[in-house]
């Protein structure tokens, strides 16, 4: 990267809405993508009890089971790319172009979620 223009200031309000969104302060009630994702496991389960039927309880347990790495995934990753961003935030703060540019490469670091084949 041949220059830097970082707002500090806008780095920490995106963190911020983003963080929140993921680990569930979200503001609106439906607790971010954490909650949603625990919410999910329930809900299909609540599906299977409902239809009592053990071959529909079953695949959808095995949907939940397949989906849920991927699901999981996604909120390392979001994890890793907000920490990247601030890392980088504070080097360049610092005035450590070099620190800020490494921070930057490694913050897509987590496994990138995979949800199906």
């Amino acid at each position: 990267m041949s220059k830097w223009d970082i707002d500090p200031g806008g780095v920490a309000s995106v963190v911020q809405k983003v963080g929140a969104q993921v680990g569930g302060a979200d503001g609106k009630g439906g607790g971010g993508l954490v909650k949603q994702i625990e919410d999910f496991g329930d809900h299909v389960g609540d599906a299977g009890t409902a239809a009592s039927s053990m071959p529909i309880g079953t695949a959808l347990k095995e949907y939940v089971t397949h989906t849920s790495p991927g699901l999981k995934g996604m909120v390392s990753k979001s994890a890793s790319c907000l920490t990247g961003a601030v890392k980088a935030t504070k080097a360049y703060i610092n005035g450590d172009l070099e620190m800020a540019a490494e921070a930057q490469r490694t913050a897509v670091d987590a496994p990138a979620p995979r949800i199906g084949k």
